[in-house]
């Protein structure tokens, strides 16, 4: 057991490191600022110190590495250990691919991220959506409100509910985003579904069972 988690812990490492490797390998090719803001149109309208792109892959992977030894309740990490290992993968993809995509770019020539952009954060939902159903009571991994924090069957209810929400309000915002030029018009009303709905209705569940 302990061999299987240094290899996954190695796994999580590789997923941040190799963006970073990328990066240093054409470290002379790029100019000093990258781009580090978007428009949802894929236009940079921002930049930093490409320094950013050393840190942004190797912060999330600590960040989520420390996250089970700091959690008030990480005792229930190891209920969903494998829950949180996905969900360790999927964000090492994202920041990677998104850092990656972004270095490529510089390298040949185009700022703008096109499709990537408006189509990468519907992806996101989606996949983080396939996985909410099994993630346990904790302060830093859900939708952590006071109701679903103080009651172990909200938080279950209403992960369960938030998860199919996620992943279908994902798929529908890819097929919205392939048709829809403006993305802005599909990203935001998804957004505020996809985080006031689970909300509102976790109160409802709340209220219904302290009666």
């Amino acid at each position: 057991m302990k061999n299987q988690t240094i290899l996954k812990e190695l796994f999580l490492f590789l997923l941040a490191a190799l963006p970073v490797i990328y990066l240093l390998v054409n470290w002379s090719s790029l100019p000093e600022q990258l781009p580090i803001h978007f428009e949802l149109s894929g236009e940079p309208n921002g930049y930093g110190s490409k320094i950013t792109y050393i840190f942004l892959p190797l912060g999330i992977y600590l960040l989520m590495l420390v996250l089970p030894f700091i959690d008030p309740r990480k005792s229930n990490y190891e209920i969903f250990s494998d829950t949180y290992f996905k969900l360790r993968i999927i964000f090492g993809l994202f920041f990677g691919l998104l850092t990656s995509v972004i270095i490529y770019n510089q390298l040949h020539g185009t700022e703008k991220l096109g499709l990537f952009m408006p189509i990468f954060p519907f992806l996101l939902f989606t996949l983080i959506g396939n996985y909410m159903g099994t993630i346990r009571p904790n302060y830093f991994v859900g939708i952590k409100v006071p109701w679903t924090l103080n009651s172990d069957e909200v938080w279950t209810r209403t992960h369960k509910m938030a998860g199919k929400l996620w992943f279908w309000s994902g798929l529908i915002g890819i097929g919205a985003s392939l048709v829809i030029k403006d993305s802005f018009f599909v990203l935001i009303p998804i957004i505020f579904i996809i985080i006031v709905v689970p909300i509102v209705y976790s109160y409802f569940i709340y209220q219904k069972l302290d009666k």
